[in-house]
């Protein structure tokens, strides 16, 4: 049975207002830097690492003085710098930056916890747990990521929370994700105490060829469209995190409304939530960016202009179209929208 549209809304609401104070939070730490750089402080131990290794100590510096001293040639103790404001939040791209915690939640709220109306009372402790589990794995294996990142930074003036993953909330909302879809294919918040019998997959038809068929054409459109983009300048110019996320959206839609045409036909309704929810999230983002004047929406953006040259204004239209064509998917999915229409099963039975 399809979501009440009030819990659908209800869902959203939730999974904005996360993505949001998520968000804050990141902007908070680049707030806190203000006109400063994050350095390592090697006064402290040999490296001066702790927390298990993976947290280096630091302290601010004026930022004229780290350049400063780091150009000097006969300066011979050099800064090594970990960040600086805007390495953690991504304002410039707050389209893109949003829409991975936005995925992450609706995950967390919908298919683990079952929010809002198909929450287990008894198995509610457990996937509140396996929530806990996958906030600590996110955040050590990042802390882990972005202290190989600081090893391999032999330039003083690298900064290790950017190399790390360009902006640090993409890198720890992207692992929010694969361990929630990890423990969910894992089944650790839905364990019972009454075990069932596993299928028989000797009974499976699994229809191979024709997935394997359908697959190939939908990444060799992506990968067309993606080629388009780049050489329109309306992607990043590597074409390699577009193009990653482009993939997981043909597995994701694959997943979701089936591997063939003669599926897709069927679920009118669950693709219109896909394609409508996405072009309206667009314009929303284009509208907050000229409102905040802070805020960049990842395309027609003032900001990557001043930043990149006017040329490169529109290269997150790639990232912000696939983004939240994968969102509105799973929105559909977890509003339990993207089957085949009451007409359509009638005519099955």
């Amino acid at each position: 049975m399809p979501m009440k549209i009030s819990h659908a809304i209800m869902l959203l609401l939730v999974c904005v207002i996360c993505a949001a104070f998520n968000m804050q939070l990141f902007a908070g730490l680049d707030k806190m830097m203000g006109d400063q750089y994050w350095v390592v402080d090697t006064t402290q131990g040999e490296h001066g690492w702790y927390a298990m290794g993976l947290l280096p100590h630091l302290r601010k510096v004026p930022k004229d003085i780290v350049k400063s001293v780091n150009s000097d040639p006969s300066s011979k103790e050099k800064y090594v710098i970990y960040a600086q404001n805007g390495d953690f939040a991504g304002k410039s791209v707050y389209g893109i930056c949003f829409g991975i915690p936005l995925i992450m939640y609706l995950i967390w709220f919908a298919f683990i916890i079952g929010f809002p109306d198909k929450v287990d009372p008894y198995l509610l402790p457990r996937k509140i747990f396996t929530i806990a589990v996958i906030i600590a794995c996110s955040v050590i294996t990042n802390l882990f990521l972005m202290r190989i990142a600081g090893d391999f930074a032999r330039d003083p003036m690298a900064r290790i929370a950017n190399v790390a993953g360009n902006h640090a909330s993409l890198l720890f909302h992207n692992a929010g994700i694969w361990f929630a879809i990890l423990f969910s294919a894992l089944g650790t918040h839905s364990h019972s105490f009454s075990e069932v019998q596993a299928p028989d997959s000797r009974n499976w038809q699994t229809q191979a060829n024709e997935k394997f068929n359908w697959m190939f054409t939908l990444l060799g459109i992506v990968t067309v469209l993606e080629v388009v983009l780049v050489n329109s300048k309306l992607a990043l110019p590597d074409a390699a995190v577009d193009y990653s996320v482009w993939i997981i959206w043909v597995v994701i839609f694959m997943r979701m409304y089936g591997f063939s045409p003669k599926y897709w036909i069927k679920r009118p309704v669950g693709i219109s939530i896909m394609v409508v929810g996405t072009a309206l999230t667009l314009p929303l983002f284009y509208i907050l960016e000229r409102l905040t004047g802070a805020h960049g929406a990842g395309f027609a953006s003032p900001i990557l202009a001043n930043a990149l040259g006017a040329e490169n204004q529109n290269i997150g239209l790639s990232l912000m179209i696939s983004i939240y064509l994968i969102f509105w998917a799973e929105f559909a999915a977890a509003i339990r929208m993207n089957g085949p229409g009451r007409k359509i099963q009638a005519q099955t039975y």
